[in-house]
C-alpha cells in the first residue's frame, strides 16, 4: 500500500495502528481526525508526505518517528490554528517542508535539518551538547498555537552561518513565492543575498530544471546580459530542454541581439 487514505469520519488514529508499513508513501487525513495516537505511523521509513487539517489538534509522542523519509506536509489550517505541525517536528530532525492553506493566503516553510553532537571540555571534564544545524532554530518558531513568522525570516541570518546554499535558496524561493505574513525588511534581506549569489542560484535552477526558480530570478532581476552565454552552454550541455527555451527568450526580451546597418 503506497497511499494510505484515512476514511472520513475517523476521529482517532489509535496507538501504532499503521507502524512499520514499509511500502506506504503517502497519507491523507481527513478533517475528521482530531488526534493521532503514540507511535501510530513509527517506523514507516519509505513515507514521503502526509495531508493533514489544522482540525488535527493532539498528535502524541512518536507518532512520526524514525519516519526518516518524510520531507513534505501539506496543512489547511483555515482558522490558522496549527499545533499538530509542533508535534510533528518533535520527532524530525532532517529537513521537511511545510504547505500551509490558510484561509486569506498559503506559506510554504521549509525547516532544515540538526543533529546532535557533544564535545568534552578538557579542563572542566565535562561534556557540552553542540547543536550542527539552523533546523533546531526554526523548530522554535512552531508553538502549540501558531507559527512564528517574523522569528522564521530573523533566523535567515543563522542559516546563512549553518546551511549550504542548495537549502538556503530553496528556503528563499519559497518564502518569496508565498510571500505569507512577510514583511519588507525580511524580503529585503532574501533579495539581497540572491542578488549576490545570482549566478550560483540561477545555475541550480537551470540544473534542476526549475522553471518557477527561474521565473523568480527573472522576476528579481537577477539575469544580467553578461552571463546569459553561460547561463545558456550549461542548459545545453546538461540537456535542459525547458530551461533553455526560458533563457533564450528572455535574451530575446530583454537582451536582444542588435544587428549593425551599414551603409555602403
Amino acid at each position: 500500500m503506497r497511499i494510505l487514505e484515512i476514511p472520513e469520519g475517523t476521529t482517532e488514529i489509535k496507538n501504532y495502528e499503521y507502524r512499520g508499513l514499509k511500502e506506504l508513501e503517502q497519507v491523507l487525513i481527513p478533517n475528521s481526525v482530531k488526534k493521532i495516537g503514540k507511535h501510530a505511523f513509527y517506523d514507516c521509513r519509505n513515507l514521503k508526505s502526509i495531508r493533514i487539517s489544522g482540525n488535527l489538534h493532539e498528535i502524541e509522542d512518536g507518532a512520526f518517528k524514525n519516519c526518516d523519509s518524510l520531507r513534505y506536509v501539506e496543512v489547511t489550517a483555515d482558522d490558522r490554528e496549527t499545533g499538530c505541525m509542533k508535534n510533528i517536528v518533535a520527532d524530525l530532525s532532517h529537513e521537511i517542508v511545510f504547505h500551509i492553506q490558510y484561509s486569506d493566503g498559503q506559506a510554504r516553510l521549509l525547516v532544515p535539518s540538526y543533529s546532535y553532537d557533544y564535545e568534552i571540555d578538557i579542563n572542566s571534564r565535562v561534556f557540552h551538547e553542540v547543536v550542527y544545524g539552523s533546523g533546531d532554530a526554526y523548530q522554535r518558531c512552531v508553538s502549540k498555537e501558531k507559527i512564528d513568522f517574523g522569528e522564521y525570516d530573523f533566523l535567515f541570518s543563522v542559516a546563512k552561518r549553518e546551511e549550504q546554499e542548495p537549502t538556503l535558496f530553496e528556503l528563499i524561493t519559497d518564502r518569496l513565492e508565498y510571500p505569507y505574513q512577510l514583511e519588507e525588511k525580511a524580503k529585503e534581506r532574501y533579495l539581497a543575498y540572491l542578488k549576490e549569489h545570482a549566478v550560483s542560484y540561477v545555475k541550480q535552477k537551470i540544473e534542476s530544471n526549475d522553471q518557477k526558480g527561474l521565473r523568480l530570478a527573472a522576476d528579481c532581476g537577477l539575469f544580467r546580459k553578461e552571463d546569459m552565454e553561460e547561463y545558456l552552454e550549461l542548459a545545453g550541455k546538461e540537456k535542459k530542454i525547458e530551461s533553455m527555451a526560458f533563457l533564450m527568450e528572455y535574451q530575446n526580451q530583454h537582451f536582444p541581439v542588435i544587428l549593425q546597418e551599414f551603409e555602403f
